[in-house]
């Protein structure tokens, strides 16, 4: 039969070899307890992934469209795909430029400034990573399609 123990409590009020409990009540494991959040890791969120949240971003913006490519400036392809996006991240921040289009008669300065939002909010909300700026060019103003083209 062991005695039972006699060890003073410790200034946290469990006695000394116990397993602390936290202000939720779960229990911690035995050992020192976990420093501030700098120590314990790190999150790296690519390049490409920032690129690709804030092209998502940037086509949820309305009468906001894809640039289609162009070569020797003639347009390929069509204004429908996502607007194309670059950025570099320098943790936590990082620095996007979209290539876009905007639906003609929409006022340009307009849109680009709801991308601009949007695409920071995002950035922010789904990878925790600030917007030091997100640099906008506008390549083409495209009109409402129309299926029927006449000839006069």
């Amino acid at each position: 039969m062991t005695a039972p123990s006699s060890a003073p409590a410790s200034p946290t009020g469990t006695a000394s070899g116990a397993t602390p409990a936290t202000t939720s009540g779960a229990l911690l494991p035995d050992g020192p307890v976990p420093g501030p959040l700098d120590d314990r890791g790190r999150l790296d969120v690519a390049d490409r992934v920032v690129e690709k949240i804030a092209a998502q971003a940037a086509t949820e913006v309305d009468r906001a469209t894809g640039s289609p490519r162009r070569v020797l400036g003639v347009a390929l392809g069509s204004a429908d795909e996502r607007p194309q996006v670059s950025a570099q991240v320098d943790w936590p921040v990082a620095t996007v430029s979209v290539v876009m289009s905007v639906a003609w008669p929409a006022p340009v300065l307009e849109v680009t400034e709801q991308v601009r939002r949007h695409v920071v909010e995002r950035l922010a909300t789904l990878a925790g990573v600030r917007t030091a700026g997100v640099d906008i060019r506008v390549t083409a103003l495209p009109g409402p399609r129309s299926g029927d083209r006449r000839v006069s």
